[in-house]
């Protein structure tokens, strides 16, 4: 009897925390409150600390197919780093994004080359 009551108390739980974060998405919202909707890392796009992106720079965010470790990751960063000038550069094999920040605007067919040849696949593109 304890244990379906702690199972429904816990359902109830995982249940409210997703119908929050469906009404977050629908209204624009990411999960750390910023309503940026631009890309897929909504709310961390931003290169300044009160939340507004500076104008010089540049964001473009890659969704990237492949990436399994953080020796993945280094492969992805290190290729982005040697065939442009970014000022940052970081990827996620965990979500499969790689965020990168520069002065330029990036070559997009460029970047999907780039990052072909190192074994991975690009499956979209954003621009902040």
């Amino acid at each position: 009897m304890g244990t379906i009551l702690v199972l429904a108390i816990l359902m109830a739980v995982v249940a409210a925390i997703i119908l929050n974060l469906v009404k977050n998405k629908k209204q624009g919202k990411s999960s750390c409150g910023c309503s940026c909707s631009c890309c897929p890392m909504a709310g961390s796009c931003h290169s300044s600390k009160n939340g507004k992106a500076s104008p010089s720079i540049h964001t473009t965010i890659l969704e990237i197919d492949g990436m399994m470790c953080q020796m993945c990751e280094s492969h992805v960063n290190d290729a982005i780093r040697n065939n442009f000038k970014v000022k940052d550069v970081k990827s996620s094999h965990k979500t499969g994004l790689t965020q990168i920040q520069s002065d330029e605007v990036l070559d997009e067919e460029l970047l999907r080359k780039t990052v072909e040849e190192t074994g991975y696949k690009v499956k979209s593109v954003f621009k902040c």
